[in-house]
Formats: structure tokens, sequence, C-alpha cells
């Protein structure tokens, strides 16, 4: 229901379904329309705020939907992916096959990367979308 609350006429093909995701993201709460919409017909509980909430920069975001199956490296470097529905009525959908590789480490234990400043997880990660 995140894409029926945005405008997106006009938009190249392809970036409604990235938006979407920074939305997500920028938002840094797993449940990002708040308040909900009043249709909706769900209870948030403001005091509850923080049990929803994403207090760190996330690496890797697996978001299901029914829009199109895609993977995707985002603003703030968040790879996003979407694997689709594994099932679509009485034939198969789609699911994706992630391999991540660990991040190198200086040998102190401190995480090469960030030190680096280098892009991070994208140049980690190879995602496969496949259909059933």
């Amino acid at each position: 229901h995140l894409s029926t609350e945005e405008i997106n006429a006009n938009l190249p093909p392809g970036s409604r379904l990235t938006r979407l995701a920074e939305h997500f993201l920028e938002q840094r709460s797993y449940y990002p329309m708040y308040p909900p919409p009043a249709n909706f017909g769900m209870n948030v509980d403001v005091m509850k705020r923080e049990a929803y909430s994403i207090p760190v920069q996330l690496d890797l975001l697996i978001l299901p939907s029914k829009l199109a199956s895609f993977a995707k490296d985002v603003k703030g470097g968040t790879v996003v992916i979407n694997p689709g529905h594994l099932v679509r009525g009485t034939v198969g959908g789609t699911y994706a096959i992630v391999d991540l590789h660990p991040a190198k480490t200086d040998g102190a234990g401190g995480n090469m990367e960030q030190q680096e400043g280098t892009e991070g997880v994208k140049d980690r990660v190879r995602v496969e979308i496949r259909r059933i």
C-alpha cells in the first residue's frame, strides 16, 4: 500500500520501484507509512514506535511484493531485493538466490570497507532472480 500513496506520473521506467525502496529506507521504519492511511484499518501504537524502527544503515533489505522483481543498489549503499512471490495463483512465480561474501577485516576486528570508504555490500553481493 506504500505505492498507492505515492504520485508516480512521468517517472522513467523502473524508477518507481527504486523510489519506493528509498522511501522505506528514508523513513527508517519497518512500517514506513506513518501514520498509516485512515482507510487501511491498522492501529499503529505510537508508544511502540521504537519496536518497528530501523536504528542502523542497512546493507541488504529484502522486500517481497507483487511488483516486478528486482535487485538494486539504492541511495545510501543499501542493496534492495524484491524476489517477488514464489507462487502466483496456480502458476510458479519468482525467487532470489543471494550470494553475499563477508567484508574484509583488518585483523583487529575492524571492517576495512568502512575505513577505506569503499561502497560496501554492492561489491560483495550477487543476486539472481529466477522464475519457477
